[in-house]
């Protein structure tokens, strides 16, 4: 059996595309499932696996440029689709090195999990897990070099690879931020939280509760007309070209991510034209207010226990924030021209 190291792997899967790659040991994940209740585990899929490869690709910056509906409900899709060749030649890869590979399943649910609400793994932990990033306000993954603007991939193997290091450090800049909080459309963003169904709503406008509710608005229609009518909306449309493509059907609303200033890339392509957030409101500025003042008292903050793993050490994030992603500066005012001292009378008989 040839001899097969993490800098082999990594080497290998930034050949074949990925921008980001890190490794983690099965073990790190068996030991702190994200939901202890429904352990999404490398053990539970295959107990001979040693290590866990989390590859990640960017989004084109350009989404965040575009206004068009479909465009930006669509064009997350190619990255997505573009990890799973990368993550089977990396199996295949492997495989010749003499040991077996397996790609986890990225958009599948797995129908024993959680109502069907949960994938074979978390991929944001797995990531976070093999060095790539933390968990954001809303439980985005962060990663220093593109913030929440990527999708990941992973691979399990029988090979005992040398894992990252997982990041201590929260890249989020918190509370104090909120960015995601004020953008969200859907007002989806707690404290270090998400509430999913909210978000499903811009983010899955087409998904699978949109399909429930459509079939039973049908089987409630008394007359075939009304029938008729819901069979021939557009909705349906709408429903069946995400069967076809997956457009609406998942990843359909990019807000929370061009907003993030987490990111070496957000100063560079998406501040100047995202820095200000329209969607703010008195309400969830106050809301913020609220969080701030929790965290200042100590209070016990569920989902920040929760996920404290993956979140990091959480530094003050005032200043940082200021710097970073706010607004850009007002012009200071200008300075008054300074005017000459009035000469005396005294003065003036002097130069005389």
């Amino acid at each position: 059996m040839a001899a097969l190291t993490s800098d082999d792997v990594k080497r290998k899967a930034r050949k074949l595309g990925a921008d980001l790659v890190g490794i983690c040991s099965a073990a790190a994940i068996n030991a702190n499932p994200p939901d202890p209740r429904w352990p999404q585990t490398p053990q539970r899929l295959w107990p001979q696996c040693r290590s866990v490869i989390a590859i990640a690709k960017r989004v084109p910056w350009g989404l965040f440029q575009a206004q068009d509906r479909l465009l930006r409900q669509a064009a997350t899709h190619p990255v997505q689709d573009g990890l799973d060749p990368i993550a089977l030649e990396l199996c295949y890869y492997i495989e010749g090195r003499g040991f077996y590979a397996v790609t986890v399943p990225r958009t599948h649910t797995d129908l024993e999990l959680r109502s069907a609400s949960y994938g074979a793994l978390s991929l944001r932990h797995v990531a976070i897990e093999a060095g790539l990033g933390t968990l954001g306000l809303g439980l985005l993954l962060l990663t220093p070099q593109y913030g929440p603007r990527v999708y990941v991939a992973a691979v399990l193997t029988d090979a005992e690879l040398a894992p990252d290091q997982r990041l201590k450090q929260a890249l989020c800049l918190g509370v104090s931020c909120s960015r995601c909080l004020m953008a969200c459309p859907a007002d989806a963003v707690g404290h270090w939280a998400l509430n999913k169904r909210l978000c499903s709503t811009h983010a899955q406008q087409f998904g699978y509760a949109a399909l429930r509710r459509y079939l039973e608005q049908f089987f409630a229609a008394e007359t075939t007309a009304a029938k008729r009518e819901l069979a021939l909306s557009l909705e349906v449309f709408g429903l069946w070209q995400a069967l076809r493509t997956g457009a609406g059907a998942y990843a359909a609303c990019p807000r929370c991510m061009e907003v993030c200033p987490v990111g070496e890339d957000y100063a560079l392509h998406l501040k100047r034209r995202h820095a200000k957030i329209p969607e703010g409101s008195d309400v969830k500025r106050a809301r913020q207010r609220q969080m701030i003042q929790a965290e200042q008292k100590g209070d016990n903050i569920p989902g920040l226990e929760a996920s404290r793993r993956w979140i990091g050490e959480i530094a003050e994030g005032r200043d940082k924030m200021a710097r970073t992603c706010g607004a850009p500066k007002k012009a200071a005012p200008k300075a008054e021209p300074k005017r000459k001292p009035a000469k005396t009378a005294a003065a003036k008989k002097t130069k005389k």
